[in-house]
């Protein structure tokens, strides 16, 4: 670089060096000391200027940062130096953004090399520029920044304020004024806010606002606030200090969220959930919950109490509750069931840790899933069925037992009625061999005979019904078929006709609507020989019987609804309506009969799935209404 001319004559350098606006030093090739300007100098608080030529200007200016300037890190300014000497192009140091103290000022430093002028070593001119309002923002505290923050504060939709050091209020905006119910033109000073809380909040909210402020830490209270109209509402009361450099708290800045629903939704489901959890415990199951997998999550009182097996026991030690000889395969079913995502129902055996034994469950299993059929858990119950399991395997037993006697007591029946018949046809025919070729010279002798015949009637009426009875609990290998009522009334009335005649009975058919009926013959003629035989036996004295036998499908369901209607004796039902269908049961004692009729009517109707109903007033006749 050529060296310079020197200034004119007259031209005071060090004076318009000294009154540049800009901080301004001369520095030696090493960055010493040489000539600085009064606006450097100002920087450099307690030097005296006659001692600083030779020094380092950098090391001077870093002492000073910490309190008034901030530049560039000081490991950065020797080789700027010495690029600036070596390409005699300007180096700038720019100071980098960092939390300061008030006041404090940015200063991007350029360094300019300088040739040499009259023998002298090359030099360097520094220039310092201040950057502070594109580097840091602008100071939150000022009184400029402080009127920003309130224009933003009164357009927030929510409650903000702001206290002093010492914890006094000093702004609320004017949503805060709004809730409080407070005048906006005095929202600028100290307020009492305490008496908008609570009395029952006050103390704890008052502490714990001194004890923030005191510790200079961030406060948070919920509390209830009075509002405009009266009512106390939940606000969530937060503030954060804000510190100078030094760490010291110059104001605090708030917020009040109102949280009444909140509040009163949380108070809620907390209440239904202990109510949840008193309905769990007090039903008598062993109540739990489980994740997908089936290691529980929950598991009520009465879990604990049977099994000994507290939550965190039970979570993956459920199966050892189970009997060594069953645990295999009820694992293996649990692991299916908790795979499928279905709702299940399980029964095992299940330890009894208060008596050491084993007792019957049944564990019912329900999938919970979110709005998104998401799987949340399982809920399920384990109900103690082992009473009910013994119970049911006595009945069993007792049903199997009955079910032999009931079958030993057929073939009984069957075998005796089978084996009476010859003996009685036998006796039969020698009596009436006898009343055919014997000579009686009692007077009586006729009326003893038809006593005698009275008597073989009614047993082999008996045996006859016996066997009727052992072959209806018998399976019955007939086959329905379709049989038309009108031949199957007639042939039933042409057995019976010695006692139509002699009774001078009126029997009518009314089955137009109903002609045939899907039936096993058998059982049909059966129902309904036993029906109008019993309304010719139990005819009323004085009066012809009137027997009517229709037949109607069901208004619900099509199937024949037969009904045979006569205007004989009646039943009694309010006194014998409870022996009605059983055997033996007898309504009339002075007429002779067997007891076996309405019992073999019913079983025959209810073995086919229908049911048999009764309608009858004493001395005016009966209604059988038949649902085959």
């Amino acid at each position: 670089m050529p060296p310079v001319s020197a200034p004119s004559p007259g031209f005071d350098f060090q004076l318009v060096f000294a009154a540049l606006p800009a901080p301004h030093a001369l520095l030696g090739p090493g960055g010493q000391v040489q000539v600085l300007n009064d606006a450097l100098l100002a920087l450099l608080p307690g030097q005296e200027p006659a001692r600083l030529p030779g020094r380092p200007l950098a090391e001077l200016l870093h002492a000073a940062a910490a309190a008034e300037a901030l530049l560039a890190p000081a490991h950065e300014w020797p080789a700027a130096l010495a690029r600036a000497l070596a390409t005699g192009k300007p180096e700038v140091l720019t100071p980098t953004p960092q939390r300061a103290a008030p006041g404090a000022r940015y200063w991007q430093a350029t360094l300019q090399a300088l040739p040499a002028y009259r023998r002298s070593p090359p030099g360097l001119l520094l220039s310092l520029l201040d950057v502070t309002d594109a580097l840091h923002p602008a100071d939150p505290h000022s009184l400029h920044s402080q009127a920003r923050l309130r224009i933003f504060a009164e357009h927030l939709p929510q409650q903000v304020w702001t206290a002093t050091a010492d914890g006094q209020l000093e702004f609320f905006n004017k949503r805060t004024a709004e809730f409080l119910g407070e005048d906006p033109a005095g929202r600028g000073a100290p307020n009492d806010w305490r008496r908008a809380v609570h009395p029952d909040d006050q103390e704890e909210a008052l502490t714990r606002w001194e004890q923030a402020v005191a510790q200079g830490s961030p406060f948070e209270v919920e509390l209830r606030l009075l509002r405009h109209d009266g009512a106390f509402r939940w606000v969530l009361v937060q503030a954060e200090p804000a510190r100078d450099a030094r760490g010291h708290v110059l104001r605090w800045y708030g917020a009040n969220t109102d949280i009444h629903q909140l509040r009163t939704l949380t108070h809620q489901l907390v209440r239904r959930e202990q109510d949840f959890r008193f309905l769990v415990e007090s039903l008598p199951h062993l109540v739990w919950a489980a994740t997908a997998d089936g290691r529980f999550t929950f598991v009520n009182r009465h879990w604990v109490d049977y099994t000994g097996l507290p939550l965190d026991q039970a979570q993956d030690g459920w199966a050892q509750l189970l009997p060594p000889e069953d645990r295999p395969a009820a694992v293996q079913e649990m692991a299916t069931h908790w795979a499928s995502g279905r709702a299940f129902e399980l029964h095992t055996r299940l330890y009894d840790a208060r008596t050491g034994q084993y007792r019957w469950f049944v564990h019912r299993g329900q999938p919970l899933y979110d709005a998104r059929g998401q799987f949340v858990r399982w809920y399920g119950t384990s109900t103690d069925v082992d009473d009910a399991v013994r119970t049911q395997g006595l009945l069993e037993e007792q049903n199997q037992r009955l079910t032999r006697a009931n079958q030993d007591f057929d073939n009984f029946v069957y075998t005796a009625s089978h084996d009476l018949k010859q003996p009685i046809n036998n006796m039969a025919g020698i009596f009436e061999e006898l009343t055919r070729t014997a000579y009686f010279r009692d007077p009586e002798a006729g009326q003893l005979i038809s006593y005698f015949e009275r008597a073989l009637t009614q047993i082999y009426d008996t045996i006859d019904d016996l066997t009727a009875v052992v072959q209806l609990q018998r399976p019955q290998p007939a086959p329905a078929e379709a049989v038309e009522l009108a031949p199957m009334v007639r042939a039933v009335v042409h057995s019976v006709q010695n006692q139509v005649t002699r009774l001078r009975a009126d029997i009518s058919l009314d089955v137009a609507r109903c002609p045939t009926v899907l039936y096993v013959r058998a059982h049909l003629q059966s129902l309904l020989f036993n029906l109008l035989s019993n309304a010719l036996k139990y005819a009323a004295p004085g009066r012809p019987p009137r027997i009517v036998v229709g037949a109607v499908p069901d208004a619900e369901t099509g199937r024949p609804v037969l009904t045979v209607r006569d205007n004989g004796l009646g039943i009694d039902l309010d006194r014998f309506g409870p022996q009605l269908f059983q055997q033996f049961a007898r309504f009339h004692a002075h007429i002779d009969g067997t007891g076996m009729g309405l019992y073999l009517v019913n079983r025959i109707v209810e073995s086919h799935g229908g049911h048999l109903e009764v309608a009858s007033v004493v001395d005016a006749g009966t209604t059988f209404t038949l649902y085959l």
